[in-house]
């Protein structure tokens, strides 16, 4: 058998939540049978990380964006005048890369085709008999609507693709009603675009299981699994010493909901935890903060702007307390099942628990209130016995909602080997 994914960056290294889930579903698929071919075809986000391509995969095709004349094309044609593609489907599109999978497709004879984001979507390959599977990752018209919402706290739209961009693009849309009307007119075109294209494919994938039994019932009951990352715990295993003093958030601190979490939480929560605790410190973990992120260490006392680091994992497991302020978003979101998994108690948003079966004061502590939030984080910090306990009770959780079987069962299910 073979599976070729379509994806709109590398799925590796593995440097980001996106590239993560990726890669696990690839390693999933190739678990059910060695002999199983997994091939990917994909935009490149960086020529060196073809270095690094893992053994899971068998080969990658450099796929090309399109030039400046058809991207402009698309967006005259296709998104302003009949309204058919969204802003970022347009900016992806080339004719001469379709072109390039079709002939691959014929080439390798793929028995699936896994599409990852509604950005790829128009690659779709005329005669195909195998299986179609669109990876919608999750809502992201959903995700753009509430982004507004929130928009004083996002220095750019254009988050991690902005250096793609030429300087003056990214200084005209600077203005923040100029982004509100980008962000209306992307949002709603999407929302238009993702149910379109649910009918094109065979199977739709989703990380959260929420989010694909909704889609399911809007685009009448189309196959539809919700299929997060997932995490081994070992329960048994206590938490080993942890800084007591010591807050954390990680993530791709160019992307807009992590930018939008860490200068909310500064401004409005962390000055309450501080008052409270004066000893405590809160670290800002992952790469490519922007100046607005930077600018935190001498804005607010014990705020210290981490960047990226060897081991996450141990500098999460290293805190007492791990935050995940998030305003907007959709789907579930990795980082608070991935501190979870590693026992660290987690203090988050109602944005950031979405999609997961929790239960509030037992697993993790979930409020929107500003000064609740600031209390909870003080209370795991203040007591050894109440955070083994939130430790013990979030492990348990991922055990058993986010278990590697799971997902194991829900891609043969979606290849059809149960």
């Amino acid at each position: 058998m073979k599976v070729l994914f379509i994806t709109n960056k590398l799925p590796f290294p593995d440097n980001d939540g996106r590239k993560n889930i990726l890669m696990q579903y690839v390693r999933t698929i190739k678990k059910f049978d060695n002999n199983v071919e997994v091939l990917n075809a994909a935009f490149i986000d960086k020529e060196e990380y073809l270095e690094k391509k893992p053994n899971e995969i068998s080969s990658v095709t450099k796929l090309d964006q399109p030039k400046i004349i058809e991207k402009l094309f698309n967006l005259l044609m296709y998104t302003f005048l009949l309204k058919k593609w969204p802003l970022q489907v347009s900016m992806y599109y080339s004719r001469k890369t379709h072109r390039k999978v079709s002939n691959l497709v014929k080439e390798v004879k793929p028995d699936f085709i896994v599409y990852d984001m509604v950005r790829v979507a128009p690659y779709l390959v005329k005669g195909f008999s195998g299986q179609t599977i669109m990876n919608y990752d999750d809502l992201l018209s959903l995700r753009y609507s509430r982004q507004l919402e929130h928009i004083h706290y996002i220095p750019t739209i254009l988050g991690g693709i902005a250096s793609y961009f030429p300087m003056y693009i990214q200084k005209l849309i600077s203005s923040k009603s100029l982004q509100k009307s980008i962000l209306k007119f992307e949002s709603r075109l999407l929302n238009k675009y993702e149910k379109q294209v649910g009918w094109n494919f065979d199977k739709l994938v989703f990380t959260s299981p929420k989010e694909a039994k909704e889609f399911s019932e809007i685009i009448n009951d189309r196959a539809c699994l919700g299929i997060p990352m997932a995490y081994d715990t070992d329960k048994t295993k206590i938490r080993s010493k942890y800084q007591e003093n010591q807050i954390v958030f990680v993530g791709k601190m160019d992307i807009p909901h992590n930018v939008a979490a860490v200068l909310y939480f500064c401004e409005k929560i962390w000055p309450i935890v501080k008052r409270a605790n004066s000893s405590l410190e809160f670290h800002i973990i992952g790469k490519n903060p922007i100046k607005s992120v930077l600018e935190l260490e001498n804005k607010y006392e014990g705020v210290k702007v981490v960047g990226p680091v060897a081991d996450i994992e141990e500098s999460i497991k290293n805190s007492a307390v791990f935050v995940a302020p998030l305003v907007f978003g959709t789907g579930i979101k990795t980082k608070v099942i991935e501190a979870l998994s590693y026992g660290v108690p987690v203090v988050t948003t109602s944005i950031g628990a979405e999609g997961i079966d929790f239960k509030n004061g037992h697993h993790m502590y979930v409020s929107d209130i500003e000064g609740e939030f600031a209390n909870h984080i003080i209370s795991l910090t203040k007591s050894e016995k109440l955070n083994e306990s939130f430790s013990i009770n979030g492990k348990e959780l991922v055990h058993h909602e986010f278990s590697k079987q799971s997902m194991n069962n829900k891609w043969l299910t979606l290849l059809g080997k149960s």
